[in-house]
């Protein structure tokens, strides 16, 4: 019993967060993201957009399968295409990697990083021959077309 009670009390720095509060969001994420100018803001928001994105990429579902509100008639609340365009242009803009970056500092400057549990794998490492200058990060078809046929891309794209 007394163990159950010391486990509850101590923070867990060893667990990926899939979910932020909203506060947490609005102070270390919504900062680095780029938001429309005009039109319309997102129907559920930002933040809860944003949770719908980590837990996609956290769980490695198809973006169809997000788990998406329905409404009183049963209907989902927003599309999943309008979450994927959200995640596309963040990360097309550096959105997602100044988010990254940011929270990586703050973690470092309170002194709650702990490099030894941090590893990763090549699995996502973009290098032809080890250029990292001829790469260039796609998450839009299109822009993926236009580019040279000389250049080396890195398609992260889903086309539903």
């Amino acid at each position: 019993m007394k163990q159950d009670q010391e486990k509850s009390e101590k923070p867990e720095y060893n667990v990926i967060p899939v979910q932020l509060s909203e506060p947490e969001f609005k102070e270390f994420i919504l900062p680095h993201l780029s938001l429309p100018q005009r039109g319309p803001e997102c129907k559920i928001g930002y933040h809860r957009a944003f949770n719908l994105i980590l837990k996609v990429l956290y769980g490695g579902i198809q973006w169809k399968e997000m788990p998406i509100e329905k409404d009183a008639e049963g209907k989902a609340v927003i599309h999943y295409t309008v979450i994927y365009k959200l995640y596309a242009r963040w990360a097309d803009d550096g959105s997602l990697e100044k988010a990254f970056v940011a929270s990586v500092q703050y973690l470092a400057d309170a002194q709650k990083l702990d490099l030894s549990v941090l590893h990763g794998d090549g699995s996502n490492t973009a290098a032809k021959k080890g250029a990292m200058d001829s790469v260039t990060a796609v998450t839009n078809i299109r822009k993926a077309k236009k580019l040279s046929k000389f250049q080396t891309t890195k398609a992260t794209s889903y086309r539903p």
